[in-house]
């Protein structure tokens, strides 16, 4: 019994990672990531200080996944933002190919990826295996690929002491969007997709592989997370 209760356990076994987000330099939001060992992401993001008054925002993601490819399996969201409330959810159909949402399915071929996977694979895989490679990729509906470019190794503050880690850029292709799931804005995933934003990512090297740091920015303005760990 004893047994079973502890690779019950081990199984639900999850790391946890906390950033804040800045703009100028500012603290806008905390953002609290939990990565659990059975192939799932989440994510929280909470609005902070002066953003917290403007845009009060809440929102909640998940994607499920499989550990070894990191084939999206299911993925979701929660949002509030001020009033505005929403959901979603979808979920692999394996046998028709496809992803389904309530009232649309997508086609996703034999793999397809999410901005959430892509974290969750770029946290496990060394920059070999990943540098230059595309990946199947699904946005809301709207389908393209993507991929990480190793840019170089470098000394990243991780909120105790400086850490080599793997800069990647992060860019993002859509090719067709005749399936979008259209609703009201997500902050976030409404500007992920921006071909104006250079999105870019530092990954510490070694065993245990974590963002300490993210970046979105263009000619005006720039978007910084960090771990706060």
């Amino acid at each position: 019994m004893r047994i079973v209760v502890f690779l019950l356990i081990s199984v639900c076994i999850s790391k946890s990672q906390d950033y804040k987000l800045t703009c100028f330099g500012i603290h806008i939001a905390d953002i609290k990531q939990k990565f659990y060992e059975v192939g799932k992401v989440e994510y929280k993001a909470q609005s902070r200080g002066v953003a917290d008054l403007i845009w009060p925002t809440s929102n909640k993601y998940y994607a499920s996944f499989n550990t070894k490819t990191f084939i999206l399996k299911s993925w979701g969201k929660k949002i509030e933002q001020g009033l505005y409330k929403s959901s979603l959810n979808a979920k692999i159909d394996s046998t028709n190919k496809v992803l389904k949402y309530d009232e649309k399915s997508v086609p996703a071929g034999d793999s397809i990826h999410t901005i959430f996977t892509m974290l969750a694979m770029v946290q496990v895989l060394p920059f070999k295996a990943l540098d230059t490679k595309w990946f199947s990729y699904e946005h809301q509906g709207k389908i393209g690929k993507t991929r990480f470019l190793w840019s170089d190794s470098s000394m990243v503050w991780s909120g105790e002491d400086s850490i080599l880690c793997d800069h990647y850029r992060m860019d993002i292709n859509i090719i067709d969007s005749t399936f979008t799931i259209k609703e009201k804005k997500d902050y976030f995933m409404e500007n992920i997709l921006d071909e104006n934003y250079v999105k870019e990512i530092w990954v510490t090297r070694g065993k245990e592989r974590k963002i300490v740091k993210a970046s979105v920015k263009n000619n005006w303005i720039t978007l910084i997370a960090k771990t706060n760990q």
